[in-house]
């Protein structure tokens, strides 16, 4: 049985697959590809005391090319589940505190609940560092001795290729 289909920029990425030019057009002709929004709007139904925090997180996650005008309500329920976990511990952790052990088994289990749809929330907007790494299509990894011409290169791409140069040297190639 098959996997899921990965965008041609994966495929391409992954370097198992060979296509040609014509297969990798064909292909992206046929994925779905959803411009990003000029800015991260909340929806109407999202109380006011959340809309500052959505429209900070929704801009990281704009800029990082994970968010589009289709992930609105996902971004929102995850402010609204978020802030109802953490009311359900406040009440789990006052029973504990209380001796109620009634009480607390039903709040910790309010609390799991929550934590499950904040934390499915966060991860289908990629949240967390594993999400992101399922989400993002990696870029062609180049190897860094060989970077391209004229490019400009991070300090420590520039570090390695300078250990490489002075290896080449004592080896003598």
């Amino acid at each position: 049985m098959s996997g899921k289909r990965q965008p041609t920029a994966v495929v391409e990425a992954n370097g198992k697959k060979h296509l040609t030019n014509a297969e990798a057009d064909e292909r992206r002709d046929r994925e779905v590809h959803v411009p990003p929004p000029d800015s991260a709007e909340p929806p109407k139904w999202l109380a006011k005391k959340w809309h500052r925090e959505f429209r900070e997180i929704g801009e990281i996650l704009r800029a990082a090319g994970l968010y589009a005008e289709l992930d609105r309500d996902v971004l929102a329920q995850y402010f609204v589940a978020r802030t109802r976990w953490l009311d359900a511990d406040r009440h789990a952790a006052k029973a504990i505190r209380a001796g109620d052990e009634k009480a607390a088994r039903e709040w910790s289990g309010v609390e799991g609940t929550y934590f499950k749809q904040a934390r499915q929330c966060a991860e289908a907007m990629g949240l967390s560092v594993s999400s992101r790494c399922r989400i993002v299509v990696p870029d062609v990894v180049r190897n860094a001795a060989g970077g391209s011409e004229g490019a400009e290169d991070d300090e420590f791409t520039q570090l390695l290729q300078a250990r490489q140069a002075a290896v080449r040297e004592m080896v003598g190639t």
